[in-house]
């Protein structure tokens, strides 16, 4: 059995690393590459991983992930955020969130408990907020463009955010289905709790690890020390009732800002785990990616309901500069999910499917991922023409 799942591994690994070259040989995102890669291995079961194998990648992929993006967060970039990017950003949000959860509500019977109902929503609105600009960020030869500038920003807020508020919001639903009673005091009280218990922790870790960085240690005990610290973090946050994404996050700000020896080869060397668990990730969503399709009319319905709220959202962050009509069009489709959204979606298969309603979720999940995987492909093939000026 063991030998089993070690060829399992091996064959993922070997399979995304060899359509990942073919991808950048053709110049264009593996992420379709990778998914296709997994439908195909999942239609003919040649791979079938047990859940507690992809809870382990998931999580293990999540906390790599978040360390990756995070500790590209400068505290001295925060004028940047203070731009167009930063108010994309809470414009999409908070839109999505308004306009996007009305529109799931009234097309979808999501779950008989209302208020649980209103919060599965929510984490899908969340969720959707995720998006992936490297494969369109890759094409760019000039990295002063001010899209390139504009996206670029917009990503390093977007990750975190997208990974925090799903899960904070998967774990107080979950409770809600469990029956625990709470008033609203109760309430207040729980989330300040995780939320401040996170943060907490995380500084505290992020503190601790950037003190044994600076002595006298070897290379080779740096990089264990980061990812060993990272886990710890996490694991220890969420045996604590608190946010371990939270807690993370702050961790990766702590060792992203402060000066630590090796620190430029340290983030190569997380970079290349992320890069092993992008291809894993990708692929096993693949191998899931079989939507009812009963789901299908009300849920491509919504998403083109989703690209209007990008249009505007990117058109009301913009008021006032001097984008094109082309350039707002390409940011609006810009909206591919990425490695973050597809974690989500492995941990709510694999730990919160018990929850009523969570399976509409999923599914309205992976039609979104499938359609953004889709108009990037087409996207790409045009983003010259939508780069010049008119």
């Amino acid at each position: 059995m063991v030998e089993e799942y070690l060829i399992y591994f091996a064959m993922v690994l070997l399979l995304g690393t060899l359509v990942s070259a073919l991808a950048s040989k053709l110049k264009i995102s593996n992420v379709f590459f990778l998914v296709f890669a997994g439908m195909v291995l999942g239609s003919f079961g040649f791979i079938n991983f047990p859940n507690t194998s992809i809870i382990i990648i998931s999580t293990l992929a999540m906390i790599i992930v978040i360390f990756d993006s995070t500790v590209k967060l400068k505290f001295r970039d925060i004028e940047k955020f203070s731009s167009y990017g930063m108010r994309l950003v809470l414009i999409f949000f908070f839109l999505n969130i308004i306009v996007l959860s009305a529109s799931v509500y009234y097309l979808f019977d999501v779950a008989p408990n209302r208020y649980g109902s209103v919060v599965l929503i929510v984490v899908f609105s969340a969720l959707m907020f995720g998006l992936d600009h490297d494969p369109f960020l890759e094409q760019f030869n000039n990295k002063k463009n001010k899209i390139y500038k504009l996206l670029e920003v917009e990503s390093l807020l977007n990750r975190p955010l997208t990974l925090i508020a799903p899960l904070i919001l998967l774990n107080y639903v979950q409770d809600i289905f469990r029956g625990v009673k709470l008033n609203l005091g109760q309430e207040f009280l729980v989330f300040f709790q995780h939320i401040s218990l996170g943060l907490v922790v995380g500084l505290i870790s992020g503190t601790c690890v950037y003190f044994i960085l600076n002595t006298k240690i070897k290379d080779q005990l740096s990089y264990l020390i980061v990812i060993a610290g990272s886990i710890l973090t996490f694991i220890v946050s969420e045996q604590m009732n608190a946010s371990g994404v939270l807690a993370l996050t702050v961790f990766a700000l702590v060792f992203g800002n402060y000066h630590i020896k090796h620190k430029l080869a340290l983030e190569k060397f997380t970079s290349i785990f992320g890069y092993i668990f992008n291809i894993f990730v990708f692929i096993l969503i693949g191998t899931i990616l079989l939507i009812d399709f009963k789901y299908l009319l009300k849920g491509t319905i919504l998403y083109l309901i989703y690209i209007v709220i990008r249009f505007v959202s990117v058109n009301l962050a913009l008021i006032g500069s001097k984008f094109t009509f082309k350039n707002r069009l390409l940011m609006t489709l810009s909206i591919t999910k990425g490695i973050d959204v597809s974690i989500i979606i492995l941990i709510m298969i694999t730990r919160f499917n018990n929850i009523e309603g969570m399976n509409t979720i999923i599914n309205l999940s992976l039609l979104f991922c499938l359609y953004s995987f889709i108009i990037t492909n087409i996207t790409n093939i045009f983003y010259k023409k939508l780069l010049t000026n008119e």
